[in-house]
């Protein structure tokens, strides 16, 4: 039995589609969850599985952290591919700043990867956007990339008014550690870990699948925003920009739970982990 569980709030997933003509991806969200957006023009439906197995991360009733949040799709990828183009995210997010209100939430699991960390990108339209939805209130959670690169170097992950989250794996729960997956970026950016190594998801076609990555840490952090929001009352609903919310879920995080891969202290980034607990 969940204290909260996200019950009244909102979160928007940025992503690739989700099926909810399938009845068992449906009753994972029972009623909760509908499609605002599909760039294709479709019925946002998902054939890739990232964006159903981000939904199930953030609020599935098995899978999920909110387990009773409401969940809007906005399908911002090409088709049954994984990619989208940055345009398409700044509508997304300039659209959010204009008609949603403080306390609404919204993933990204999306991002530039970058082997070798040799070409650091920076998109300021993207930021801006960002940005946008952040001075409404609307509390951004954004995944902070699978290259190991420094967040520091890329877009969004290098600003401020995105929440960022890295991943790690628990090869070293036993000792009361978390490790760092050895995939995750890491910078000062990074507001918090979260799973995000051989994590339990639900897939586009109903099943259950075991996958990694931060676009999967991240919604859980989406989620325990959700649980948190519905915990503090007004709190979430009254903030003047998103920054406010973000310090005081960080004030909750563990600090120095989170290592090196290897057990080592954690270094490039704050060793902060946020586990519900409302």
């Amino acid at each position: 039995m969940y204290t909260n569980t996200g019950a009244g709030r909102k979160i928007y997933i940025l992503d690739s589609g989700l099926d909810l003509a399938n009845s068992t991806v449906a009753a994972q969200f029972g009623g909760r969850a509908s499609v605002i957006w599909d760039i294709n023009g479709g019925v946002g439906a998902d054939c890739n599985g990232h964006g159903t197995q981000v939904s199930s991360a953030a609020a599935g009733s098995t899978k999920g952290i909110a387990k009773e949040a409401t969940v809007i799709m906005a399908k911002i990828t090409s088709g049954c591919t994984g990619s989208s183009s940055i345009s398409t995210s700044v509508t997304a997010f300039n659209w959010l700043a204009a008609n949603e209100t403080a306390g609404t939430i919204a993933n990204w699991s999306q991002g530039f990867n970058d082997p070798g960390c040799a070409n650091p990108t920076i998109n300021t339209s993207l930021e801006n956007s960002i940005i946008a939805a952040h001075n409404k209130g609307i509390i951004v959670v954004v995944a902070a990339g699978n290259d190991s690169c420094n967040t520091a170097n890329y877009s969004p992950t290098r600003i401020s008014q995105a929440f960022v989250v890295g991943a790690t794996n628990n090869q070293l729960i036993s000792s009361g550690k978390d490790a760092k997956a050895s995939f995750s970026r890491t910078g000062t950016n990074i507001s918090a870990f979260a799973p995000g190594e051989s994590v339990a998801l639900l897939n586009y076609n109903g099943t259950s699948v075991i996958n990694s990555g931060t676009s999967f840490s991240s919604p859980y952090i989406a989620g325990i925003f959700a649980v948190a929001c519905q915990a503090a009352g007004t709190l979430c609903n009254t903030a003047t920009n998103a920054t406010t919310l973000y310090d005081a879920l960080r004030n909750t995080g563990v600090i120095g739970t989170v290592t090196n891969t290897n057990g080592t202290p954690l270094t490039g980034a704050t060793s902060r982990f946020i586990v519900q607990q409302w």
